[in-house]
């Protein structure tokens, strides 16, 4: 065991890189910007300086590297508002307030201090770019699923689309279910009885639409 132990410290002052701050992650975040796709994990939820550091590496990836989304661990409705906030679509005036439209629990998980400075640089980053040069933030979550429908439902009213029809059948297969996504889980796995062709084709319009409309994402 000794030995072991004693191994496993060797290999640490080996391997081990010294970290004080972000300028000491240059070489890690250089090796990673090579990638298509970098995935910015966490040892524990809620960890301050998580946030601050995730943050700062995603600063650098955007601004050094070309990298242009930020997609997390968050429902898609409420993170769909804090992208359009950075992208300078929102009648926010500051990132606090857009932050307050997290109500699903954890609402810690984003709408945190320390996610604030990230999304007010987003949205200065953004500020002189081409829309379509303009870093988004998404969520990918799917525990919002009647939220996000409601939202399609509620922007293809708000237009006049006459796809409406359409988003509204993927709103009455749900209905059975009561909101209860666990009910619909079973259903679905055990049974047969998936929502899955009426939700693709709901959301195939609102994208359409969307784009037909305001040309941005």
């Amino acid at each position: 065991m000794v030995i072991k132990i004693s191994k496993t410290i060797e290999n640490i002052q080996q391997y081990s890189q010294p970290f004080h701050d972000i300028e000491d992650l240059n070489g890690l975040i250089e090796n990673a910007s090579k990638a298509k796709y970098i995935l910015l994990g966490e040892a524990t939820h809620g960890t301050a300086e998580f946030y601050t550091i995730r943050g700062e590496i995603s600063k650098k990836l955007i601004q050094d590297h070309g990298f242009t989304f930020i997609a997390v661990e968050g429902d898609w409705p409420s993170c769909y508002e804090v992208n359009q906030y950075v992208k300078g679509h929102s009648n926010y005036s500051h990132a606090r307030e857009v932050l307050s439209q997290f109500h699903r629990w954890p609402t810690w998980m984003w709408a945190n201090e320390e996610i604030i400075p990230l999304i007010e640089w987003l949205k200065a980053y953004n500020f002189d770019k081409k829309e379509e040069d303009k870093v988004g933030f998404y969520g990918i979550d799917v525990y919002s699923l009647w939220e996000s429908m409601e939202s399609i439902v509620a922007y293809l009213q708000k237009i006049n689309s006459p796809d409406l029809d359409k988003a509204m059948q993927a709103i009455t297969c749900f209905h059975p279910y009561n909101k209860r996504p666990e009910q619909y889980g079973m259903s679905a796995a055990f049974l047969g009885e998936s929502c899955r062709e009426e939700v693709f084709r709901a959301s195939k319009f609102y994208c359409i639409e969307k784009k037909a409309i305001h040309g941005r994402g």
